[in-house]
């Protein structure tokens, strides 16, 4: 009787981090209407940088695995709550996978968990950091309170 429960409890133990930290289809987008929630800009980081600098305005840097569900939660209901939206519609905001492709991204800013949220002026300094998942409610207190550039 002990045995099938050790089997079943190391077989959890094995999946558990692959049911609660899975993003389906492998990709940063959400299943949201269009629309409806904040516009993640194409392009590098440096792109990001440049027009962030050209425009006065801040980056927002989400820093994503493909496996981590507490980023998938952060896009469905943070980066989709349409509040969120019009509160960072000033912002330049860009989506980097730190596994697949955004790796010197993630070093350059020591990232050691996801998600992690940067807001970076066009000079590549940190203005604010969250590490791990916020609220809407908290990210539109840290929306408000960011300096204007």
């Amino acid at each position: 009787m002990q045995r099938p429960l050790r089997s079943l409890a190391t077989a959890l133990i094995v999946l558990l981090p692959f049911l609660s930290c899975s993003r389906s289809g492998g990709s940063a987008e959400t299943a949201l209407p269009p629309g409806s929630g904040v516009t993640f800009a194409s392009g590098t980081f440096e792109e990001a940088l440049d027009r962030a600098r050209a425009e006065k305005r801040l980056v927002l840097v989400d820093i994503y695995t493909d496996w981590c569900g507490w980023c998938k939660k952060l896009d469905r209901e943070v980066f989709g709550d349409p509040k969120v939206a019009e509160a960072s519609r000033n912002l330049v905001a860009i989506r980097v996978n730190a596994e697949k492709g955004g790796e010197s991204v993630a070093r350059r800013f020591d990232v050691q968990g996801y998600p992690t949220v940067l807001f970076v002026d066009g000079s590549g300094n940190v203005v604010k950091r969250i590490d791990g998942f916020v609220s809407s409610a908290e990210m539109l207190r840290i929306l408000a309170a960011l300096p204007k550039v």
